[in-house]
């Protein structure tokens, strides 16, 4: 991310800023490809990744929240037709 106040207002130097960004992006993209990863940020020797868990009871919770928000729909939306017709 790039504050604001770096980005260039004149044509000119936005356009070199805008393909600096653009073979910077070109690198990190060469690297992934290569590696299958990211660099690490500048400072660090390796990337920090952490396994991706995801909670069971969480999950079914949102899915009840799902469900549970589909049925009400389906019964507004049936009254309202049954109003209406």
């Amino acid at each position: 991310m790039y504050p604001i106040k770096e980005v260039p207002v004149e044509a000119e130097a936005l356009t070199n800023w805008l393909y600096q960004r653009f073979v910077e992006k070109e690198k990190l993209l060469a690297h992934f490809y290569d590696t299958g990863s990211f660099p690490p940020p500048e400072g660090q020797k390796e990337a920090a990744s952490r396994q991706m868990t995801l909670d069971p009871v969480w999950l079914c919770m949102i899915q009840s929240f799902a469900f549970a928000s589909g049925y009400m729909w389906y019964n507004v939306l049936q009254y309202l037709y049954c109003c209406l017709f």
